[in-house]
């Protein structure tokens, strides 16, 4: 049961963290001063964003070892998936 919880608070982790990211790099947009990598690109947010807060959750609570683990798998095969959409949707200069 513990592991379920675990695994069901790993997804609500992640799920918030990547709207925000969303929302933060996509809609509202940082301030001038934070327009950077890692923080201009929905891409490296969310994952730098949800590695460091499973990481802390981790290093804070050893019991959440389950969630910490569903985390990270999460965190990158989203970050693969992002990768390769973004890929695609690039356009080469040798296709125009």
């Amino acid at each position: 049961m513990i592991v379920l919880l675990q695994a069901i608070a790993a997804l609500i982790i992640f799920f918030v963290v990547k709207y925000g990211a969303y929302w933060l790099t996509e809609v509202k947009g940082l301030p001038e001063w934070l327009d950077y990598k890692p923080f201009s690109c929905n891409l490296c947010l969310t994952f730098w964003t949800l590695m460091g807060i499973y990481t802390t959750l981790w290093l804070s609570f050893v019991c959440l070892f389950y969630m910490t683990m569903y985390g990270y798998t999460l965190t990158i095969l989203n970050a693969i998936a992002m990768w390769v959409d973004q890929k695609d949707k690039t356009i080469k200069i040798e296709d125009i």
